[in-house]
C-alpha cells in the first residue's frame, strides 16, 4: 500500500470476507439445522387449531391467538404447533389411544383374520387396485387424482382444576393428548 492510497483490492468488501472474524450466517444455525427442518413431519395437512387466548410460559414468552396446525411426530411422543411451517411449540403427549380394530386390520397376519376381516381385506386390496389403475390415467393427462377425506380434529380446552391447557389431537384412527401448563 503506497501512502494514503487504496488498492482495489482493500476496497473490496468480497475479497475480505473469508478473513473476516465473524461467521457468514449471524446466528450459526444452517437452513437444515432450523427447527421446521429438525422436527418435520412427513405429511402436510394436520388439523387445525384455533387458539382464543394468549398462552403464557414462565419466562414470559407466549402463544398468540390464532390458528395453528397440529401434528403428531413420528414416535407419537409429541404433538407440534406449527404456524406458517414453523415450530412453535413442543408438547409431550401423555396418552395415546388407537383404534384396535383398526390396527389389527392393518398389522394382523391374515391367518389371524376372521372371515368378516378377510373379506374386508379383500375389498381394501380391490379398491387400492381400481385406484391405481385411476391415478395412471390421471398420470396420462397430466392431472391430479382428488385427495380422500381422512378425518382430521383439534381442539384445546383450559382445565380450571389443573392450572393446564389440555389439547386434544385426532386424525384417522389416532387419537392423542397433550398438556400445556398455564
Amino acid at each position: 500500500m503506497i501512502e494514503g492510497i487504496v488498492t482495489p483490492e482493500l476496497r473490496d468488501i468480497d475479497y475480505l470476507a473469508p478473513a473476516a472474524p465473524y461467521p457468514v450466517i449471524p446466528s450459526g444455525i444452517t437452513v437444515h439445522q432450523k427447527p421446521e427442518y429438525r422436527y418435520s413431519v412427513v405429511t402436510d395437512e394436520y388439523p387445525t387449531l384455533s387458539i382464543k387466548d394468549y398462552i403464557p410460559d414462565h419466562n414470559g414468552n407466549f402463544i398468540s391467538p390464532g390458528f395453528y396446525q397440529l401434528a403428531l411426530s413420528d414416535d407419537k411422543e409429541f404433538l407440534y404447533l406449527i404456524e406458517s411451517k414453523k415450530l412453535i411449540a413442543i408438547i409431550p403427549v401423555f396418552k395415546i389411544a388407537e383404534n384396535k380394530k383398526e390396527v389389527r386390520k392393518l398389522t394382523a397376519p391374515k391367518k389371524d383374520l376372521t372371515k368378516e376381516e378377510k373379506r374386508e381385506r379383500a375389498k381394501k386390496k380391490r379398491e387400492a387396485r381400481i385406484k391405481s389403475i385411476i391415478d395412471a390415467k390421471y398420470a396420462k393427462t397430466g392431472a391430479t387424482p382428488p385427495q380422500e377425506y381422512e378425518h382430521m380434529e383439534a381442539e384445546i380446552e383450559y382445565m380450571q382444576e389443573g392450572g393446564y391447557y389440555l389439547i386434544r389431537y385426532e386424525k384417522g384412527y389416532i387419537r392423542a393428548w397433550g398438556a400445556i401448563k398455564g
